[in-house]
């Protein structure tokens, strides 16, 4: 006790060297606490805002049959299976959006109209939060959901000067939907809202409900989707592992009813891979009964099978009509395909026919079939035989990569492949999104930086002022060596000295940096034109400070001040009592 308060009369003592050294310090570790809390407030935008808003912490996307437009999957009950009862899920939303040629009032532009969710399922918070990220300077909210206005939209102000429209004002978009069909629609403009992200200007918001109506979604079809989760950094890649594990596809089956002429059999349709290497492996499986495989290759070509065609009394040339019942209670859907060729041996076993890939998938998914009875099913070939990997999958589920050059190349393969099915992919912002994720690292590095430089000021500071120090109370060190005083407890007093120093000066330090970041978040700052926009929150900087983040700051630079001090206390409690009283300044 008796150090710790010569110490702290010391500091008293020399305040004018004390203060200016202190001050330093205090400043610097203010501009780590502003550059820190800046720091994590864009981590907080990217993963909390622009992340789980544009990508999601976790995404399944789908694309059918090659279309970069088609996001759809046919089979919503299945999707939601795979997502249901994971607690890291904090929220599933469908992304809903497309594309489309808008035609104002003598003016035409492009925009992308987006699904959103203002039903009352939305917290409190997340509707603020909205509020706050889309001004309304025009309109309601809840016009898009309950105004009985046709297809009530929100438009930017940007885009809505544009074109030339205000509120009330009707948009006509031409698009095409998920069939391929090209539509046209009209949009009432029931708000206008200002945004500070540029890339927000060309999006007009609809009702997801009504969007996906517009779009040609059906009750039981769902868009891609986005996940919001439970400390994304943490759990994303866990979560998209599962979902990914659960999304595991089978064979894709149609049960139908065939007919040739007056005989009928119940089958199944399969569809094969029309890609070279699995021409090759059929080939080289089947021997042909009649037909020959020039025409059965064809876009709409088909192999029966010798049972199959044994029932129907079928041979090669011949028209099979198929006839099957949608799985979600659409009226019968009906197909009628020319006979190529006829197996007489190598095809799977059992009654079958086996379409073209490319055919039997538009088969598939114009009705999505009920699920075949197990007589059926056993006709399909089993895990491991050389036909289970010639046969069309219910969809393609792409691997999972762990960067974003590996999903990339990923979709590079897909692309050569030309795939003809649903492709299914599970994965997170750290593949989807890298780019805007490295900010993060390059604003962390600065920051260490900051630190680094802090450290080394303090170093030169420390060290300067405790050689002049000891250089000035060299006599003082004398006397109270020679009235009984140790050398350990003289480099003590000389350590406490710094290390009260800067506890003070840091905690000082954060105080103005906390000062200062109440004072820059009250700053305004519009950047409607500028991409950096995007990093504000309702126009103002955006800080988050971390505490834990902060404490370690502090410990840290006392540490270093302390380990600094340590090597001139050490030399001038080494001074013996009779040189030290022998100085002259």
């Amino acid at each position: 006790m008796l150090l710790i308060r010569l110490s702290l009369r010391n500091l008293l003592r020399q305040r004018r060297r004390n203060l200016l050294l202190g001050s330093a310090m205090a400043i610097g570790v203010a501009i780590l606490v502003v550059s820190n809390a800046f720091s994590n407030g864009i981590s907080d935008i990217m993963f909390n805002k622009i992340m789980r808003y544009v990508a999601g912490h976790v995404a399944v996307r789908f694309n059918e049959r090659g279309g970069v437009m088609r996001e759809i999957f046919r089979d919503k009950a299945r999707l939601d299976e795979a997502l249901k009862g994971d607690p890291l899920i904090e929220k599933a939303e469908e992304s809903v959006g497309m594309f489309t040629r808008a035609i104002g009032n003598g003016k035409s532009d492009n925009i992308v109209l987006v699904g959103i969710d203002v039903s009352g399922k939305l917290s409190e918070e997340e509707r603020r939060e909205m509020e706050s990220s889309f001004r309304l300077v025009e309109g309601n909210w809840d016009d898009i959901r309950f105004s009985k206005l046709e297809n009530p939209v929100i438009i930017s102000a940007e885009k809505a000067r544009y074109l030339n429209v205000r509120k009330g004002d009707t948009l006509r978009v031409r698009f095409r939907n998920m069939f391929g069909q090209d539509q046209a629609a009209r949009l009432t403009i029931s708000g206008v809202m200002k945004n500070d992200n540029i890339f927000m200007q060309p999006v007009v918001f609809l009702d997801r409900e009504k969007a996906k109506a517009i779009l040609g979604y059906r009750p039981w079809e769902s868009a891609s989707v986005s996940l919001t989760i439970k400390e994304p950094k943490k759990n994303a890649t866990a979560v998209a592992d599962r979902i990914h594990s659960r999304l595991q596809p089978g064979i894709a089956v149609i049960p139908v009813e065939a007919s040739a002429g007056s005989r009928r059999a119940r089958t199944a349709v399969l569809g094969y891979r029309s890609a070279e290497d699995a021409k090759k492996k059929i080939k080289e499986l089947v021997r042909l009964k009649s037909g020959n495989f020039d025409a059965a290759f064809r876009k709409d070509g088909v192999f029966v099978t010798g049972g199959l065609a044994k029932a129907l009394g079928a041979a090669a040339g011949d028209t099979v009509d198929l006839v099957y019942r949608p799985r979600f209670g659409e009226k019968e859907k009906r197909a009628a395909y020319t006979i190529g060729a006829v197996c007489a041996a190598g095809c799977p076993e059992g009654a079958l026919l086996l379409l073209n890939d490319s055919e039997f998938y538009k088969l598939y998914y114009d009705g999505l079939p009920s699920a075949p009875p197990p007589d059926i099913s056993a006709a399909v070939p089993a895990p491991g035989s050389a036909w289970r990997a010639l046969v069309s999958p219910e969809w393609a589920l792409l691997r999972r990569t762990a960067n974003t050059d590996e999903y990339k190349k990923k979709y590079q393969e897909i692309a050569q492949n030309k795939w003809k099915g649903t492709t299914v992919d599970v994965s997170t912002m750290y593949e989807t999104a890298s780019d805007i994720l490295k900010l993060e690292y390059v604003l962390k590095l600065i920051t260490l930086s900051a630190v680094l430089v802090l450290f080394f000021i303090i170093l030169l500071g420390v060290v300067n002022t405790l050689r002049m120090t000891i250089r000035e109370r060299t006599r003082e060190i004398g006397t109270v060596r020679a009235i009984g005083m140790q050398s350990g407890a003289v480099r003590d007093l000389f350590i406490l000295e710094t290390f009260f120093l800067a506890v003070f000066a840091s905690l000082a330090g954060t105080a103005l940096g906390f000062a200062a970041i109440a004072a820059l978040s009250r700053v305004t700052i519009r950047l409607q034109d500028n991409p950096l926009g995007m990093l504000l929150v309702n126009g103002h900087p955006h800080f988050v400070p971390s505490f834990p983040g902060i404490a370690g700051n502090i410990v840290l630079i006392t540490a270093i001040a302390v380990l600094t001090a340590y090597f001139p206390a050490r030399r001038a409690a080494a001074l013996s009592p009779a040189q030290a009283l022998r100085h002259f300044n």
